[in-house]
């Protein structure tokens, strides 16, 4: 009998599977959501169930109603990485994305009609995702902090990092929020810590809090005191004028994912790990009062909130249902006191 000499490749279905550019398309899980006071909307997302761990972001403007984003709409930007925050610079045609990859990159928009978003800068000097970003100066400078457990002060300007806490936090940083009228801000972590910075002291000015679990979020409700959510899902109040433990607000049923505070008011919106949106009302005295609560528009964990600058009962939220829903807060309220 002959010998059959037919090559057969090695690894021949893995070789397809390589090759095979269909079915690629994955859920797209929206992170966080950005609004800009003309109306623009910033939404973030991650495709991570794929074959490629991709992500990307939408700009989009303010249509109104509920908008559906799923897996055949166009990212008005691409990323090879995921992206977990991201914020406009000044104008809705410049934008500052954190990426998963460790990577910051500044992106703008072109006044062509096509409005083609190309990358201007990009630098990757965090060794981890990075988890956060906030606003020191508008235009300016911006804090990032990453998984890497580093904080950083950028120079969006040239995209150089002139101010590195390295090891500012034992463990991943997942939040960071400034101070307003101030250059300082509070960084929050998986160490369980909550520590104030000065951007011109190399050291942390104080660590506020030293909290029983890790914190997940944090928001200045004004220029002395914040508001925090941890893993355990306790909602905390602290004034840093009397540093040490902080005052519990209420518990929720999962760990508090999200605050969205409402400038210049005690009205904040809160998200944890499940389909609910929350908005309450902290009193004068530190009590807290829930005046909104919604948790059918939502299919899955909402994972972004951001208040509509435009009017004050209007909140919008995010998750990974591929869902953007509005929230009219006043309207809810009324028909429950009704």
């Amino acid at each position: 009998m002959d010998n059959n000499k037919t090559i057969v490749p090695p690894h021949l279905n893995a070789e397809v599977y390589r090759s095979d550019t269909t079915g690629t398309s994955t859920l797209t899980y929206l992170d966080y959501i950005r609004l800009h006071p003309d109306g623009t909307i910033l939404v973030g997302c991650s495709e991570l169930t794929g074959r490629y761990w991709n992500g990307g972001v939408n700009i989009t403007q303010c249509e109104g109603k509920n908008k559906k984003f799923n897996k055949t709409d166009k990212n008005s930007i691409s990323l090879t990485s995921g992206t977990a925050d991201g914020c406009f610079v000044e104008n809705p045609n410049k934008v500052l994305l954190c990426e998963d990859s460790g990577a910051v990159s500044v992106w703008t928009s072109s006044d062509d009609v096509w409005k083609q978003w190309t990358e201007e800068l990009s630098v990757a000097e965090h060794d981890d995702m990075v988890l956060s970003v906030d606003c020191l100066e508008s235009g300016k400078k911006y804090i990032t902090a990453g998984a890497d457990g580093n904080v950083k002060v950028w120079d969006i300007c040239d995209l150089v990092c002139v101010r590195n806490y390295d090891s500012a936090h034992t463990m991943a940083v997942n939040t960071v929020s400034v101070r307003p009228k101030s250059h300082t801000f509070a960084t929050g972590s998986l160490d369980q810590f909550i520590s104030l910075w000065d951007e011109n002291i190399f050291q942390p000015v104080c660590d506020i809090v030293k909290n029983n679990c890790g914190i997940r979020c944090l928001q200045w409700l004004d220029e002395n005191r914040l508001v925090f959510g941890d893993d355990a899902g306790v909602l905390s109040i602290l004034d840093i004028r009397k540093p040490g433990d902080g005052t519990k607000l209420i518990e929720f049923p999962a760990a508090v994912h999200k605050i969205a505070v409402k400038s210049g008011t005690n009205k904040l919106a809160v998200c944890c790990d499940n389909k609910t949106v929350t908005v309450c009302e902290i009193t004068s005295d530190s009590k807290i009062n829930t005046i909104y609560k919604n948790g059918k528009l939502h299919s899955g964990f909402v994972r972004g909130l951001s208040w509509d600058s435009r009017d004050e009962d209007v909140l919008y939220s995010v998750g990974w249902d591929g869902e953007l829903c509005k929230h009219n807060v006043n309207e809810k309220r009324t028909k429950e006191d009704s």
